[in-house]
């Protein structure tokens, strides 16, 4: 019997980051296809051990908008190893009915 081991290497897997204060609310994508959407609680050590669990060896991205959390998720998150990016919620795209809410 084979046995079949998961590995990501040289593959790029991005989390969208959805910060909360008590929670977190995480969607995963590789290769541009949604995998996976979950909530964990707001820490970025156990992101990374779900990415290394589920996607091991991978080069792991996160991205979340810019809030009341400010940077420490951003510096949690780089300290893991995980190449993070905040942005602008104004940045974000989103359809025109959700555009007009935001402004």
């Amino acid at each position: 019997m084979q046995k079949h081991e998961l590995d990501f290497t040289g593959q790029d897997i991005y989390a969208g980051i959805d910060t909360h204060l008590k929670s977190w609310k995480v969607t995963i994508m590789v290769q541009g296809i949604p995998c996976k959407t979950f909530s964990q609680n707001p820490d970025a050590d156990i992101l990374k051990k779900f990415l290394n669990m589920n996607y091991p060896n991978g080069d792991y991205h996160s991205a979340y908008e810019a809030s009341f959390c400010g940077f420490s998720p951003h510096r949690e998150l780089i300290n893991q190893g995980i190449n993070n990016i905040v942005i602008n919620p104004a940045d974000v795209p989103t359809t025109d009915k959700e555009r007009k809410q935001k402004e």
